[in-house]
C-alpha cells in the first residue's frame, strides 16, 4: 500500500479476490466507500449489497459499467442516513448526492446520470429492470441483500465468504 490506501478498503478488494471477483479500484470507487463508511451509520453501510450484485451479474452473465455500479451501491442510501428531505423521497436526495459525487470524479454527464437512476430506483425494480444493466445491476445487488431476491442463486461458499467479511447487523 502507498500510504495513501485506505486498509480496509484493501480488504474489500480481498474479500472480492476469495469471490473471484475483479472489483474496480478507482479514486472514485475508494472515494465513495468512504463517503459511505464515514456517513452512514454501521447498519447501513452494507458491502454486502455491493458483492451480491457483482455475484449475480457474474453468476448472469451480465457486464455492467462496473466503477458505476459500485459508485452508485456504495452510495445508494446516503439520502436514508442523512435523513432524507421532507419534500423528496429518500432515493431522489440520494440521487442528487450520487450524481454530484460522480460529476466530481470526472465520470461525465451520461454515467453520472446512470449514477442517479441507480440509485433513484434501487427500490423500484419494475422500472429499474428497464433501464438497462447498470440501473439493474445496482438493484440486483440491493434487492438480494435487502429483501433475498436472487439470494437462492448464489453458491454456499460465495455466501459464506460475504457473511463472514459483512454479517448481517440485528
Amino acid at each position: 500500500m502507498s500510504g495513501n490506501e485506505n486498509p480496509v478498503f484493501s480488504e474489500t478488494l480481498a474479500v472480492g479476490w476469495k469471490l473471484d471477483l475483479k472489483l474496480p479500484d478507482s479514486c472514485a470507487v475508494r472515494d465513495a466507500y468512504t463517503q459511505a463508511q464515514v456517513e452512514s451509520p454501521l447498519w447501513l453501510f452494507l458491502m454486502r449489497s455491493w458483492f451480491f450484485g457483482a455475484k449475480l451479474a457474474q453468476r448472469r452473465a451480465l457486464t455492467p459499467d462496473a466503477e458505476l455500479v459500485a459508485v452508485a451501491v456504495l452510495l445508494h442510501d446516503l439520502g436514508l442516513a442523512r435523513g432524507g428531505s421532507p419534500d423528496r423521497r429518500f432515493e431522489v436526495v440520494g440521487a442528487d448526492i450520487g450524481r454530484a459525487f460522480a460529476l466530481s470524479h470526472n465520470m461525465g454527464e451520461r454515467r453520472a446520470e446512470g449514477v442517479w437512476d441507480s440509485i433513484a430506483l434501487h427500490t423500484t425494480a419494475s422500472i429499474a429492470h428497464h433501464k438497462g444493466t447498470d440501473v439493474a445491476c445496482c438493484q440486483h445487488g440491493i434487492a438480494c441483500d435487502y429483501g433475498g431476491i436472487g439470494y437462492q442463486e448464489l453458491s454456499d461458499d460465495d455466501k459464506n465468504v460475504i457473511l463472514s467479511a459483512y454479517p448481517v447487523l440485528t
